[in-house]
């Protein structure tokens, strides 16, 4: 693209940064990714010929090895950069969706794709979006990814991990006149039982418009997920989050080798950012006298799909279609005992946005009933949320 082509294309990315920052999403512009994969990132380059590749934060620690093609005995290489994680995206937000573990790829992986301003079906070019999906599709459903958390104390020490392929089954169909062209009728993944858990347990909400904005970088769709989450939380605890460079850098970029290097980019990204997420308010802080530099990330903030009173549509329909049958509510439920206050819905829509609230209340005020009365929570709101996570698992 020429300095002529670019000018209308430039007008016509602020127009449309424009357009996303004044307009709320809609529940069609809502898009999933799971926890996990905010936590600890992709790599953005190819790893190249390494055994493996990993990138900790915390106490938890990512790890792939790249799959190998048993037919020719040459390594699938690791998923890398831009593709996986905009598939990955589509893995979760499908899950959460039809609560299914089998995924047809064909018209929904391309609707997608298309929505997001690629073309799966593009020709036959090295770098086009055809011919990078399928290499990023065999990398990322081969590779053998792991999760592990460890955990140490004064006496001991311990660690969980989970092993897994994201998609153990499948098939692929391409043209063979065409090896190129994404001819995907037909073809279907199914996600592990364990991934799929994993998935449906903590589901972040995101903005797929401000995913096609910012979609031709891996550093800037990580910012994003992980700037959107520090937002959410921000918000609930009503106090400011402090995010370091290094602290960054260590989860989304360590392929820089140097901090300034990666706060450059980083700094590039987060503007482009700025310009569609109207949430998100953020202050640089420079380092020195005592202060490291970083982002402040104001408690004012909110994430870019904010909390719903009431579900998606689409969730309200599979609810009634589904009934769970683990359900501790009696059919005709008694009112709440206590009235939850707006952080708790609000941190409860975010964590598990398939839920209804009320349900849950009306499941643990039917579980407190039955405590003495010197087990009965203190804090209402706190020992709900605890309650919550438990009795999610039931739900799945």
């Amino acid at each position: 693209m020429d300095e002529e082509e670019q000018i209308p294309h430039r007008k016509r990315q602020k127009a449309n940064a424009a357009k996303i920052y004044a307009t709320p999403a809609t529940p069609d512009d809502l898009a999933f990714i799971a926890r996990e994969l905010i936590l600890c990132t992709l790599p953005h380059s190819d790893p190249g010929d390494a055994l493996s590749w990993s990138r900790t934060n915390g106490n938890l620690t990512l790890g792939i090895q790249p799959g190998v093609n048993h037919k020719t005995g040459k390594s699938y290489g690791f998923p890398y950069g831009i593709i996986p994680r905009l598939i990955m995206v589509w893995i979760v937000t499908e899950i959460v969706r039809k609560k299914t573990r089998r995924l047809e790829l064909g018209a929904s992986l391309s609707d997608f794709m298309l929505a997001l301003g690629l073309n799966p079906a593009n020709g036959t070019g090295e770098r086009s979006d055809a011919r990078r999906l399928r290499d990023q599709m065999e990398r990322l459903f081969n590779a053998i990814i792991s999760f592990q958390r460890t955990a140490e104390g004064p006496n001991r020490g311990g660690s969980a991990w989970l092993n897994m392929q994201v998609a153990p089954e499948g098939e692929f169909w391409w043209s063979e006149r065409q090896p190129d062209q994404a001819v995907l009728w037909g073809s279907w993944i199914e996600v592990g039982e364990k991934f799929y858990q994993a998935v449906l347990a903590y589901p972040s909400p995101l903005d797929i418009r401000v995913l096609r904005h910012i979609k031709d970088s891996s550093l800037g769709i990580d910012l994003y997920t992980i700037l959107n989450r520090e937002a959410f939380r921000a918000m609930t605890s009503g106090k400011p989050k402090f995010l370091a460079w290094e602290w960054l850098q260590e989860r989304t970029g360590n392929e820089y080798t140097e901090v300034r290097d990666f706060r450059k980019k980083a700094l590039e990204q987060i503007k482009a950012l700025l310009a569609v997420h109207s949430g998100l308010i953020l202050t640089v802080q420079r380092g020195g006298r005592g202060r490291r530099s970083g982002i402040w990330i104001s408690n004012l903030s909110t994430p870019s799909v904010p909390p719903r009173e009431k579900p998606p549509v689409w969730d309200a329909e599979a609810r009634r279609a589904n009934p769970s049958t683990l359900s501790l509510v009696p059919k005709t439920a008694p009112p709440p005992t206590h009235q939850l206050k707006p952080a708790t819905l609000e941190t409860f829509h975010m964590l598990y946005p398939i839920l209804d609230p009320k349900d849950c209340q009306a499941a643990f005020d039917a579980w407190q009933a039955g405590l003495p009365p010197a087990n009965k929570a203190r804090r209402y709101d706190g020992a709900f949320l605890g309650f919550a996570a438990k009795w999610v698992k039931g739900k799945r």
